[in-house]
């Protein structure tokens, strides 16, 4: 069975954040005090957040209705990061991937074992979405003086939309009632999977520097997933949910 290691994901969001603000430095002192000698064409940024699953198929609600869980146990805190390519003054396009897992213990609401113990069980949901996202600006994001310096305004609203892929693994594993013979049994129940996915989105970029820039966003997307045979008689697993974000990108 493949296992996931589990790294804390505001560790991983402060020191990617670390090395971008290195990376950056040298360009700011180029551009001396609120200019750049051009305009940036790349931005490449990190973000952390959560991600509420809307979890609503048919494996969820019967995992819900058997188990002592609850919708937002499928929820979880997010980590990613993307580079992005400048179209024109008001639109990019970007690569996005985040990842984002929830680990949840749980017991039977309605039997328990021979010695009267709760029947335990843990359950995890990761899902990791590889996008491409095309970002619209309504205002300039800056503005030129002469032939070599541009001004980046202070903060500018977006909006966008895009697709990809998402991978997610489903994993169920402890111990379960067979309720054909009532008996108590251990177990691991496992689906591994991608589906497509679609979203819209829209936030906010608020400038700390020419080259540091700090973004608010929020996104909703759309997929459902093809289960494996641990899950046979259910439906496709939902994998739509919100995501909100905080991150820091650099300019180059």
């Amino acid at each position: 069975m493949t296992t996931f290691r589990r790294t804390p994901a505001l560790a991983v969001l402060a020191g990617t954040v670390g090395l971008l603000v290195v990376a950056a430095a040298p360009v700011a002192a180029q551009g001396g005090e609120g200019f750049l000698f051009k305009r940036p064409s790349i931005r490449l940024g990190v973000r952390g957040g959560y991600q509420v699953a809307r979890a609503a198929s048919d494996l969820f609600d019967f995992t819900r209705q058997q188990l002592t869980l609850d919708r937002r146990d499928f929820d979880a805190a997010s980590v990613g990061g993307e580079i992005a390519a400048r179209l024109s003054e008001r639109a990019d396009l970007a690569l996005t991937v985040s990842f984002a897992r929830s680990r949840a213990s749980s017991e039977f609401r309605d039997w328990v074992d021979q010695d009267d113990l709760p029947i335990v069980q843990e359950t995890s949901f990761l899902r990791v979405p590889v996008t491409v996202d095309l970002r619209f600006y309504p205002w300039p994001r800056g503005r030129r003086v002469g032939r070599f310096a541009w001004i980046p305004r202070s903060w500018t609203p977006f909006v966008g939309a895009g697709g990809g892929m998402v991978w997610y693994t489903f994993t169920q594993e402890g111990d379960f009632v067979d309720f054909e013979t009532l008996e108590i049994f251990q177990d691991t129940f496992r689906s591994d999977g991608r589906a497509p996915t679609v979203h819209l989105f829209g936030g906010v970029e608020y400038s700390l520097s020419p080259t540091l820039v700090v973004t608010l966003e929020g996104r909703y997307g759309w997929a459902r997933g093809e289960l494996d045979r641990d899950f046979v008689g259910f439906d496709r697993v939902d994998l739509s949910g919100f995501q909100a974000t905080a991150g820091l990108s650099a300019r180059f």
